[in-house]
């Protein structure tokens, strides 16, 4: 199964915001599937909801931070 397929049905699925972005790499560990912007608040959530493995992909939930307005600015 291609990356993209297996994405598209994780998608289906497991439905989440349409907000979040999933992207396909590799690292030492093999393949993984990637789910960005995903808050802070919800990420523990997401990660209950997406299996550790799926379909021979790990998948890795980032979730992302609020900064301050200096550290935006710079």
């Amino acid at each position: 199964m291609k990356i993209k397929e297996a994405i598209e049905e994780l998608k289906v699925e497991i439905p989440l915001s349409k907000k979040y972005e999933y992207r396909a790499g590799t690292d030492d560990g093999g393949k993984v599937i990637e789910i960005y912007n995903v808050p802070q608040k919800h990420a523990k959530k997401v990660r209950k909801k997406i299996p550790m493995k799926y379909k021979g992909y790990r998948t890795i939930v980032f979730f992302r931070t609020k900064r301050k307005e200096k550290e935006e600015e710079e």
